[in-house]
């Protein structure tokens, strides 16, 4: 017999919803409320991959409600579907659409302050674990690691050239983000994977 699976404690307790929602007619209440409800899964690009049974599960609606809500906001410009998150995702991932302006993930990303790139990373990496693991059964901690240092050593890059300009100095925005993603990779690779202690021992 399988031992019972606990359900893990729902944390969230606010949710950031387009302020444009609240003043556009065309949204009725049920539609709004799904809208927050999606909201209320989303990172802080407005990413999120929450299926339409979840949502359902929160505000008490059928999936086929929710996702007859969920065309509405896509019609209306709320809601677009996004890249994976990792390779190998299932689920849908969508996004929030908080300023039209903004299409590509890279300009929402760019917005974003450096701690909360490094957050962003780290919650990326900790979603790419749990879908390496769950598909292999190994650990692959160290590889994890790597890439969430390799992800803060980008920010803290590009937060160097946002400083820099700040102060005057000049860079192209191509170049900007190429040197950024070229240092990281290049910090990464002076590092030595770990060793064991009995390796460290000898």
């Amino acid at each position: 017999m399988r031992p019972k699976q606990l359900r893990a404690k729902d944390l969230r307790a606010f949710a950031i919803v387009p302020i444009r929602a609240i003043k556009d007619p065309r949204i009725t209440p049920s539609t709004l409320r799904v809208l927050v409800a999606f909201c209320s899964y989303a990172d802080t690009m407005g990413r999120t991959f929450v299926s339409l049974a979840r949502i359902g599960q929160d505000i008490g609606l059928g999936k086929t409600g929710v996702s007859y809500h969920s065309v509405k906001l896509r019609k209306l410009g709320y809601l677009t579907y996004c890249k994976p998150f990792f390779k190998g995702q299932k689920s849908t991932a969508n996004r929030i659409v908080y300023d039209p302006s903004l299409k590509l993930e890279e300009s929402i990303k760019a917005r974003l302050t450096t701690k909360q790139q490094i957050q962003l990373g780290e919650a990326e990496a900790m979603l790419k674990q749990q879908a390496i693991q769950s598909k292999s059964g190994h650990n692959t901690q160290a590889e994890l690691d790597l890439s969430k240092f390799r992800d803060e050593f980008q920010c803290l890059t590009a937060d160097f050239f946002s400083r820099a300009k700040g102060a005057g100095w000049w860079i192209s925005p191509d170049i900007e983000e190429r040197a950024a993603a070229m240092l990281a990779n290049q910090a990464s690779e002076l590092l030595r994977e770990p060793h064991s202690d009995e390796t460290e021992a000898a």
